[in-house]
């Protein structure tokens, strides 16, 4: 019985040829190096699927809690009082940074259907840029409630380091009642 099989298995590779032979060789012995690769990444393998499991389960439960009530950013506000305080840190943030607030304009205006008000300013600055950049990184990371709403620069000469600016901020207060 084995020498038909092997008789068999010569008729069956001599239209392959010899190169033909390594090749289905090399396929032999590359399917089963991946055969004992994965048989020894198994282990691996079960321990991902066990961590995927414990992460579905913590975000189904995460979806079926209810969501946490929104943060309402409005009940946050200063009152109005406070108004004149914060420009004095504006000034202060200013002086901190090389610059002066020589002048600028002011008006209050409220935010009609809301309990809201918003303090419009328009500074004019002159001094470098890496001042005025540090100014309004600091102004707005210390007062939550300020905006920037226009910025124009301008310098005389291109060369020149000092540029004049006019900052358009927006300062926004709940209303004393």
């Amino acid at each position: 019985m084995s020498g038909v099989l092997l008789w068999r298995l010569r008729q069956a590779a001599r239209p392959l040829g010899a190169l033909g032979l390594a090749g289905l060789g090399l396929l032999v012995a590359a399917l089963l190096l991946h055969g004992f690769r994965m048989a020894s990444l198994q282990p691996a393998i079960q321990a991902q699927q066990a961590k995927l499991a414990v992460l579905q389960r913590a975000a189904e439960q995460r979806e079926a809690a209810p969501p946490p009530a929104p943060l309402n950013p409005l009940a946050t506000l200063p009152p109005t009082g406070e108004a004149s305080e914060m420009v004095g840190e504006l000034e202060r943030l200013a002086r901190a940074n090389g610059l002066s607030l020589p002048r600028g304009q002011y008006s209050v205006s409220p935010l009609t259907g809301t309990s809201l008000q918003r303090w419009q300013l328009v500074l004019p600055i002159d001094g470098p840029y890496p001042a005025l950049h540090a100014f309004l990184a600091a102004a707005l990371e210390r007062l939550p409630n300020l905006t920037l709403d226009e910025l124009k620069l301008k310098r005389d000469r291109i060369e020149s380091i000092q540029l004049q600016a006019e900052l358009r901020l927006s300062l926004f207060v709940e209303a004393t009642p």
